[in-house]
C-alpha cells in the first residue's frame, strides 16, 4: 500500500522510464474501492477483499523498481535509505490509526475486547499482527467480533516481504558484483545483475505460490492471513519490475488488450468471488495477474492512453493519493459503527461511515502523510527517519500495553473465585429450580467475561479434537483408561461441551472415556454445507468415526450431540454421497450403531442466543435481564428438534437438560453465579461442570448406561 513516488522533473509521465505512473494511482482508486464497497456490505462485491491482492501487486512493482534502480547504478542497495523511505511513508499514519483505535476502544468497546486488541496494537506496532489474527483465527473463535485493527495484517504481509525480499536482493548482488567495480558502468554487467534478480524473484514466486495453494485447502483460515502464502503476490509485482527490459517490449495493440482484460479480471474477482471462495491459492491469481496485466500494459508510453485514461482522471487519481489513509481509517470507524448499531451494520449506514472516512483520511494524508514523508530534516539522514520510527513503534506498543493493564486490572476486580463448598451454577437450580429464573444483578461470578473464551473443556488443549480440514480421527481417552466400559461422546463443539460433565461421571462410575468430536461436524450420514460449500471432510471422518463406533473394537455405549447445520442440496455433493433432511440423517446413523449392538443416547442441543453473552454481560452488568433470549427462539435456533425428530425415527433415549439453561420463557446468561456461555452457544466449562449431577440423574433416568451407584 505504498504510495506512488513523486513525479520528475522533465520528465513525460507516459516515458517507459518515467518513475511517476498516474495509471497506477487510479488502479489504486479501484483497489481501495473494492475494499470499502465490500466492507460497507455491498452485497454485488462478495469478493471486494480482492483490492488488498491488487495492492500488493502494486507495491512490490513500486518498491523493488526502486531497488533495481539502486542495483543497476550502483550495484548495490542502501538498506538504510530503503527503510528510511518506508517509515516515513507508513509510520506516522498508522501509529496515529493505532492510538486512535486505543484510546476508542477504552472509552466505548466493552472490556470483552480489549486484551485481544492490546495485543493486537503491539503486534501492528511491530508489523506481526497477520500471525496474531492466523493463531487466532479458529473454530471457536469464528463468532467473535472482527477487530478494528484486523485490516494491518496486510502492512504486516508488506514489511515482512520487503525483510525477506531486499535481503535476497543483496544476497544476489553479491553474488553478481564479485571481481567487478564497484560502480555497474558496463551494459554487460547490468545484464548480469538483472538476470540474477530475475532468478531471485522466481525464487520468491513458485515455492511461495506452492504452499500458498497447499495452505489454503488444508488450513483456509490461517492461510489467509500469513506471510507465506502472500509473498508471491508481492513477487508478481516484484518481476513486473525486474522483467521491466524485456515487458517494455510488448506492442502498444497487445499493451492495450493487457490493460481491458487486467481491469476486468480484478473486477470480475470482485464480483464473483466471495467468502466461501478457498483464498489466496489459486483464486488469487486472478486479481494479482489482472493487476500485474495493467501494470505492464501502462509501459512504454501507454500510462495515459488506451484504456488507461479510465484510470488518470482527476477523481480516480484522488482517491488514489487517498487509498493508504481512506484503507486506514475505514475499517476502525466501521467497527465501532457496528457496534454503536447493535452488532450489525445495514449497507446503507455502511456506505455512510465509509463515505465518511473520507474525512480523517484527507487530512491524514495532508498534515500527516505528506508532511512526514518530504520532512527535510529526516530525509537529510536515513538514522533519524529510523530513530523516528523506532520512537513512533515504540509509542504505539505503550498504547497497546496500556489496554492490556486495562484488562488485566478489570478481570482481577471481577473475577471471584467460586466456594467449593457451596452449589453453584446448575447446582443451585438442581436444589431450587426458580434460580434459573433471569435476575438482573449479582455481586460475583465466574468466569469473568475477559477469560470465557478460555474457559473450555480439557479436549482442546489435549489436542483431540479434529480440524475442519481434515477428517482424520483424534481421540482422548478420560475417566478409567484401563475400565472395561468404554463410552464414547461424538459430534461437534456441542458434544464436547459436555465432557466436563461426562469427566466427572466417568471418573466416579469408573467408565473409559473415549472421545471423538471434529470442528462443526456432527455424526450424520447426510452431506452438510459448512461456510456456504459441502463439507467434504465431515462427511469422511463422519464414515470413518462410524466405522469404529460399529466394529469389533465398539464402545460399550455412544453419547452423541450436535449443534445445527444445514443440509447441502444434492446438486452440491458428488455422486453416492447421501442427501437428505438432517432429522433423517442423524435417524439412519444413530439406528446403525444401535443395530451393532451398541447403547446410544442423544442430548438434545443446547439452546443458541443470538448474540455474545460475554459481551452483554460485560455492558449490562446492572441488568443482566438484557441478556436474555426467548426459549422458544433460542431452541428454534438450535438442533434441539432436528435431534428429537431424529431420536423418535430410530428409537433412541434422549436427555433434555433445556430447564437447567431456561425457566419456562427466557434463557439466562448468568445462573447461580456462573457465566453460562462463553460466546453464543457454547458452555463455559465452568457452568458445564456443574451441571454434573443432573446429567449423571438424567442419564441413570433416560438411557441403557451402567452406573456403579
Amino acid at each position: 500500500m505504498t504510495s506512488a513516488t513523486k513525479k520528475p522533473e522533465n520528465k513525460s509521465a507516459g516515458q517507459a522510464d518515467s518513475r511517476f505512473r498516474p495509471d497506477i494511482q487510479g488502479l489504486r482508486a479501484v483497489a481501495v474501492g473494492l475494499v470499502l464497497l465490500y466492507h460497507a456490505g455491498i452485497t454485488w462485491i462478495p469478493g471486494g477483499f480482492v483490492g488488498v491482492d491488487v495492492f500488493f501487486v502494486i507495491s512490490g512493482f513500486l518498491i523493488t523498481g526502486m531497488l533495481v534502480r539502486q542495483s543497476m547504478k550502483h550495484g548495490r542497495v542502501d538498506l538504510a535509505d530503503f527503510y528510511a523511505r518506508r517509515i516515513r511513508r507508513i509510520l506516522p499514519a498508522a501509529t496515529v490509526v493505532l492510538i486512535f483505535v486505543a484510546v476508542v476502544t477504552l472509552v466505548l468497546l466493552p472490556r470483552t475486547r480489549w486484551d485481544s486488541i492490546g495485543t493486537e496494537i503491539i503486534g501492528s506496532a511491530l508489523y506481526v499482527v497477520n500471525w496474531v489474527f492466523a493463531q487466532n483465527t479458529d473454530y471457536l473463535n469464528a463468532e467473535q467480533a472482527a477487530s478494528p485493527l484486523q485490516h494491518f495484517w496486510t502492512l504486516g504481509v508488506e514489511e515482512q516481504f520487503y525483510i525477506v525480499w531486499p535481503a535476497l536482493l543483496l544476497a544476489l548482488l553479491w553474488i553478481a558484483c564479485r571481481g567487478h567495480k564497484h560502480e555497474i558502468d558496463t551494459e554487460a554487467q547490468q545484464k548480469r545483475i538483472r538476470r540474477f534478480l530475475q532468478v531471485g524473484v522466481v525464487l520468491v514466486i513458485v515455492p511461495s505460490f506452492i504452499w500458498s495453494i497447499y495452505y489454503t485447502q488444508a488450513n483456509p483460515e490461517p492461510a489467509y492471513f500469513v506471510t507465506s502464502t502472500r509473498l508471491w503476490e508481492l513477487a508478481i509485482g516484484a518481476a513486473i519490475a525486474v522483467f521491466a527490459v524485456q515487458l517494455e517490449r510488448v506492442p502498444d495493440k497487445i499493451g492495450y488488450l493487457l490493460q481491458i482484460s487486467g481491469l476486468a479480471a480484478i473486477v470480475c474477482a470482485g464480483i464473483f468471488f466471495s467468502g466461501g471462495t478457498a483464498f489466496p491459492g489459486y483464486a488469487a491469481l486472478l486479481p494479482t495477474l489482472g493487476s500485474a496485466a495493467v501494470i505492464i500494459g501502462g509501459m512504454s508510453g501507454r500510462a495515459t492512453k488506451g484504456f488507461a485514461v479510465l484510470l488518470n482522471s482527476r477523481g480516480m487519481r484522488w482517491v488514489g493519493d487517498l487509498s493508504y489513509s481512506l484503507y486506514l481509517w475505514h475499517w476502525p470507524l466501521v467497527i465501532f459503527a457496528t457496534y454503536l448499531l447493535g452488532g450489525t451494520l445495514p449497507v446503507g449506514y455502511g456506505l455512510i461511515v465509509v463515505s465518511a472516512a473520507v474525512i480523517p483520511a484527507w487530512l491524514s494524508y495532508r498534515y500527516i502523510e505528506q508532511p512526514f514523508r518530504d520532512w527535510q530534516r529526516l530525509k537529510e539522514k536515513s538514522t533519524r527517519a529510523l530513530r523516528a520510527g523506532g520512537s513512533l513503534m515504540a509509542t504505539t506498543g505503550v498504547c497497546g500495553i496500556v489496554v492490556l493493564v486495562a484488562a488485566s486490572q478489570l478481570a482481577q476486580q471481577n473475577s471471584q473465585p467460586l466456594a467449593t463448598d457451596e452449589p453453584v451454577g446448575a447446582e443451585v437450580v438442581e436444589a431450587e429450580p426458580e434460580a434459573v429464573e433471569p435476575v438482573n444483578k449479582v455481586e460475583a461470578y465466574s468466569p469473568d467475561v475477559t477469560g470465557a473464551q478460555d474457559d473450555l473443556a480439557d479436549i482442546y488443549d489435549d489436542g483431540c479434537f479434529t480440524s475442519e480440514s481434515s477428517s482424520d480421527i483424534e481421540s482422548c481417552v478420560y475417566g478409567d483408561k484401563d475400565s472395561d466400559y468404554e463410552v464414547a461422546i461424538v459430534g461437534d463443539s456441542h458434544a464436547a461441551h459436555w465432557i466436563p460433565a461426562l469427566e466427572n461421571i466417568a471418573d466416579e462410575n469408573g467408565w473409559k472415556l473415549t472421545t471423538y468430536n471434529k470442528n462443526a461436524c456432527a455424526l450424520n450420514s447426510v452431506a452438510v454445507n459448512y461456510n456456504g460449500s459441502y463439507y467434504e471432510s465431515c462427511d469422511q471422518w463422519g464414515d470413518k468415526v462410524l466405522d469404529e463406533l460399529t466394529g469389533s473394537d465398539a464402545p460399550d455405549h455412544v453419547i452423541v450431540s450436535a449443534s445445527s447445520y444445514p443440509a447441502a442440496d444434492s446438486s452440491e455433493v458428488p455422486d453416492g454421497v447421501k442427501t437428505g433432511d438432517i432429522d433423517e440423517g442423524y435417524a439412519d446413523v444413530w439406528s446403525q450403531i444401535q443395530d451393532a449392538g451398541v447403547g446410544l443416547t442423544a442430548i438434545l442441543d443446547t439452546p443458541r442466543l443470538q448474540f455474545d453473552v460475554p459481551e452483554c454481560v460485560a455492558v449490562n452488568q446492572d441488568n443482566l435481564t438484557e441478556c436474555t433470549e426467548e426459549r422458544s427462539e433460542a431452541l428454534d435456533a438450535s438442533a434441539y428438534y432436528d435431534m428429537e425428530d431424529g431420536a423418535e425415527a430410530s428409537g433412541t433415549d434422549t436427555v433434555d437438560l433445556t430447564d437447567k439453561f431456561c425457566s419456562s420463557d427466557s434463557c439466562s446468561s448468568v445462573i447461580g453465579d456462573v457465566l453460562v456461555w462463553r460466546d453464543k452457544h457454547h458452555m463455559t466449562a465452568t457452568y458445564a461442570e456443574s451441571l454434573t449431577d443432573s446429567l449423571e440423574n438424567e442419564l441413570q433416568q433416560e438411557s441403557v448406561l451402567e452406573f456403579s451407584k
